[in-house]
Formats: structure tokens, sequence, C-alpha cells
């Protein structure tokens, strides 16, 4: 569920290794907004298009699992 491009949803099951934004943050699309780690591969996370991060969901060293919002855009 991804109400006009909202939300940044997580791709996998894992764990936050390093949040890259905000709140009030300006991002341009595929900027990075946080690293992951799931089976011992990091994944990056970027931004699905240009916009305002209203929200960051999670925190470093949060378990995150699959489609859970990671971050909230205005």
């Amino acid at each position: 569920y991804n109400d006009e491009g909202k939300f940044c949803l997580s791709p996998v099951t894992g764990l936050v290794i390093k949040v890259q934004v905000e709140p009030g943050q300006s991002v341009e699309a595929y900027d990075p907004i946080m690293v992951l780690e799931a089976m011992k591969m990091e994944t990056n996370v970027t931004a699905p298009h240009a916009g305002v991060i209203k929200t960051v969901q999670v925190a470093q060293g949060d378990s995150v699992k699959v489609n859970q919002v990671l971050v909230e855009f205005e």
C-alpha cells in the first residue's frame, strides 16, 4: 500500500544499519535514504522520487520487515 508515493517501504527483512536522512530534509530521486542488512548483504534504500522527508519511522539497530514503512514524505 503506497499512497501516491508518500511512503518508502522496506524491500527486505533485515536490520537498519544506517539512516541517512532526517525530517525536513529534501531528497532527489535515487538519493540514499538508509542502509539495511539482510543475510550479511547490505541493501541501499533510495528515494523513489524527489520530495521532503516528513518522518523517519525506524532508527539504526531496528529490525524491519518487507514492506514496512521506513520513511514518510510530506
